[in-house]
């Protein structure tokens, strides 16, 4: 080892976020987990249940916590329950980076340095008047529209956000977020159950059987459907209620 490397070596895993993820859970990350890890824009991931997209989520605000003194790192979810999961993937990550935690509560962690991970419910009143230098929205389709604005707002003054979600279906903010024009210069990540290694496929399988084809692609797909009305391309879905629209108006004229 040269010299540099022995006085860098530390200082440039940290900055691989890679390498910081092994160091931080003692395992590699998955082929997609790495290009999400070192993607700086703001993200949106479209997903299956239980492909690791909160470990990620809980590596990337680790990072910014360590690195950018007295930064907010804020989670939103549906619930607290939800949002405090990514914060204990976090802490864990913390824990075995050896980072000495100065505040530790049920909803924030907080680093020697002055920065904070941070936990928030699902509700415009809690999530309002703060500032994040990182925002994680996680499971965002099932998170109300007045939250979900009120959320995006705490990084209006230049903050990274990050929303991640199973879908709800071809509707709503999140199928908004994610068919919109203004993120063309966003991350965008699509990973279904059925691509991650670390989910059983016999167990996949046993879903599957019991489980409705709607309902299945968009719980473990990734796939925005319409459960009991069949798998819908929501392309096609607009068309049709644009049709229906026009043939309303042709008959009332």
């Amino acid at each position: 080892m040269s010299k540099a490397q022995e006085l860098f070596g530390p200082r440039l895993r940290e900055l691989d976020p890679v390498r910081l993820f092994e160091d931080a859970y003692g395992f590699a990350p998955m082929g997609w987990q790495e290009s999400y890890l070192w993607d700086t824009r703001n993200c949106i991931v479209l997903k299956g249940r239980q492909v690791g997209a909160s470990t990620c989520a809980g590596l990337l605000a680790v990072r910014i916590a360590r690195h950018y003194s007295r930064s907010l790192c804020a989670i939103v979810s549906p619930s607290q329950k939800q949002s405090t999961e990514v914060k204990v993937k976090a802490k864990g990550a913390l824990e075995r980076l050896g980072e000495r935690l100065m505040l530790d509560s049920a909803s924030v962690v907080g680093l020697e340095n002055g920065s904070r991970i941070m936990s928030l419910p699902g509700s415009p009143k809690s999530v309002r008047g703060w500032t994040a230098d990182f925002l994680v929205i996680d499971e965002a389709a099932f998170l109300d529209p007045d939250t979900f604005l009120a959320a995006r707002a705490t990084v209006a003054t230049g903050g990274r956000l990050i929303v991640q979600s199973t879908p709800a279906g071809p509707f709503g903010h999140f199928y908004d977020l994610w068919t919109s024009r203004d993120t063309d210069s966003w991350g965008k990540y699509t990973v279904s159950s059925e691509e991650v290694s670390t989910i059983d496929s016999g167990w996949l399988a046993g879903e599957k059987a019991t489980m409705t084809a709607e309902n299945y692609a968009q719980e473990y797909l990734g796939q925005f459907t319409t459960p009991g009305l069949g798998l819908v391309d929501p392309s096609r879905l607009n068309e049709l209620v644009a049709a229906e629209k026009t043939s309303v108006w042709d008959k009332l004229r």
